[in-house]
């Protein structure tokens, strides 16, 4: 038998030994065949990926020099408004065409992200370019094209594709000189290997006996270390045969349920535990896996085990095949989740808890929205009458009435309307607390523009000297950040107005996490700083009305806004110096989101 076998195996190796012969040389010429023509396919590949980026550069490029023309004093003509308008058309397409030649190169494709990200920003200050020159802001036009300039450069990004796709282009030709050596270095080589391969065919087959009795010697071996390994595992584990008996159970399954190997052998199951593997359900789910070879998963009981405690565990079952027989047998573990169970109850009953504070916490929302909906109506009634009453009388008084009642009437009206504006100021101020967030990217440089248009209105005749930073996009209610620009810049604008010349400086600083702090520095009436901390409380102030006029809710709304978006506020001020108010918002990761640093 044993020779039958060797003579097999020699047979099987000198057929190989023809094969090799044969196929080895027509593989390697065709391996080298291929090469080439690979070495040809990359080559007009790296020409094509460079010919694209050299078009969007001069897409880009011609499209700004457009611009350039009519900031020179170019007429309007129709060819020079089209070479504007190619590159939103254009670079799309190549970028995409880029991308597909490239998708198999993740750095590269990183950079083409890098370019894309430079290419949209350069298109939309071109464009924010002409719509300022169209408008006939000149010096806004220009200052747009020199942001596209030092914010996006492009020349250092297109550098970087180019000089990748050249150090590919040398490498694959150095492959192919490699592959071309080692072809003709494989084809001496196989020449050996087939002279030697005979040789080496009639020993192996003599040595597969040997090899075929240690790999017995070894499976051996393997078993009775995975016998080990399974007596070994804490979790109970049990294998029954067709009628469900032990055939081999684990030490941790002995121990759980007072089973004996030596003396237990082929005991049915439901006899094992004092009667923990009685249950009904179970058992005929065991026999559904063991007949109609199903899977028994994550199966929940309590059983009660030899040691007399109750245990919640989670049973699983799988037939498999016996490698030494034709009957199949049940592979059965136990897992002890007492513990999980126990905490998953005192979860249940935390969560329950949790329900009943969220009930009350709602109970006091609705409390709430009655106490507002009570002074929105109910409050402004008697409101209304004592300044209508007021007039009235005033009306009705006419020239009988002589200077004093006069005052008291002014005093009951502008009281009525005093009360009235800071019951509006309440509700403002209860609504931001209350109201969802409507999240999305915000142009922090939109806002303080329009806060500052809105002051300036209302300061009419003043002189300020304004120094803004460039601001970022973050991410916020924009309704809401455009109320704490118009706060801070009110302020700011107010409490400078006994000064000859106000000079107000908006600010942006970065933290080392990353987050946006902003600040509205002042030269005004400043603070002492002792009372810095009454400054966000809801009508707190620090200088009289007759002095500087207001409610005193204008900085509480600034820290519940901040506060809700994740940021926090604080100030700094020096009496008859300035003031300094601050605010941070977490960073972003929204594209353009960056100041104007390159």
């Amino acid at each position: 038998m044993m020779v039958r076998i060797g003579q097999r195996w020699r047979m099987t190796g000198l057929l190989a030994a023809v094969i090799v012969i044969v196929a080895l040389p027509y593989v390697v010429t065709r391996s080298s065949a291929e090469d080439a023509l690979n070495s040809r396919d990359w080559v007009t590949h790296t020409a094509e990926v460079k010919a694209a980026v050299y078009q969007l550069n001069t897409v880009l490029r011609d499209s700004e020099a457009a611009v350039y023309s009519r900031l020179a004093g170019a007429p309007a003509e129709s060819v020079l408004d089209g070479r504007i308008a190619v590159p939103r058309k254009v670079v799309p397409q190549i970028i995409a065409t880029l991308r597909e030649m490239t998708r198999d190169n993740p750095t590269q494709l990183t950079r083409l992200g890098a370019l894309e990200s430079i290419a949209s920003g350069r298109m939309a200050l071109t464009e924010q370019a002409m719509q300022r020159l169209n408008a006939g802001d000149h010096d806004g036009a220009l200052a747009s094209m020199e942001d596209a300039r030092h914010l996006f450069p492009i020349a250092t990004a297109i550098e970087d594709v180019l000089a990748e796709e050249t150090r590919l282009l040398n490498e694959r030709r150095n492959e192919a000189r490699d592959l071309a050596s080692n072809n003709r270095l494989v084809l001496l080589v196989s020449a050996l290997a087939q002279i030697a391969l005979l040789g080496i065919v009639v020993v192996v087959s003599e040595r597969q006996i040997a090899i075929r009795l240690a790999a017995e010697s070894q499976v051996a071996q393997a078993v009775k270390r995975s016998q080990l390994i399974v007596q070994a595992v804490r979790e109970p584990i049990i294998m029954l045969d067709r009628q469900l008996r032990t055939l081999l159970a684990n030490a941790a399954f002995a121990e759980l349920y007072g089973y004996n190997p030596d003396e237990d052998q082929h005991v049915p199951l439901d006899q094992i535990g004092n009667g923990a593997w009685t249950d009904t359900a179970l058992m005929q789910r065991l026999s559904d896996v063991m007949t109609r070879d199903r899977e028994l998963w994550d199966y929940e009981l309590t059983q009660r085990t030899v040691d007399g405690v109750d245990r919640f565990v989670v049973i699983n079952a799988r037939r498999i095949e016996q490698p030494d027989s034709d009957d199949p047998a049940l592979l059965l573990t136990v897992s002890d989740i007492t513990a999980r169970a126990l905490v998953e109850q005192k979860v249940s009953e935390l969560n329950r808890q949790l329900e009943g504070k969220v009930e009350q916490i709602s109970d006091v929302n609705r409390e709430l929205e009655a106490f507002s909906y009570s002074v929105s109506h109910d409050l402004r009634s008697p409101l209304r009458h004592i300044s209508g009453f007021a007039g009235k009388l005033e009306a009705q008084l006419g020239d009988q009435a002589d200077d004093r009642v006069r005052h008291y009437i002014d005093v009951i009206s502008s009281s009525s309307r005093r009360m009235a504006q800071l019951i509006d100021d309440l509700l403002v101020f209860s609504r931001l607390g209350r109201g969802a967030l409507r999240l999305q990217p915000v142009d922090m440089q939109s806002l303080v523009d329009e806060a500052r248009a809105l002051v300036e209105a209302d300061a009419s005749g003043r002189r300020i000297d304004w120094r803004i930073a460039p601001m970022p996009i973050v991410i916020g209610d924009e309704n809401m950040l455009r109320t704490v620009w118009q706060n801070l810049l009110g302020n700011a604008v107010k409490y400078t107005g006994n000064c000859e010349v106000a000079r107000i400086e908006v600010g942006l600083d970065r933290t080392a996490a990353g987050d946006y702090e902003f600040s509205v520095r002042d030269n005004g009436a400043g603070f002492d700083m002792q009372y810095a901390s009454k400054l966000f409380g809801v009508f707190q102030r620090l200088h009289r009305a007759s002095e500087f006029p207001g409610n005193g809710i204008g900085l509480a709304n600034v820290r519940r806004i901040i506060a809700r978006h994740g940021g926090r506020t604080w100030a700094e001020g020096e009496p008859n110096v300035g003031a300094t108010f601050h605010f941070s918002l977490p960073a972003s990761d929204v594209p353009g989101a960056k100041t104007g640093d390159t």
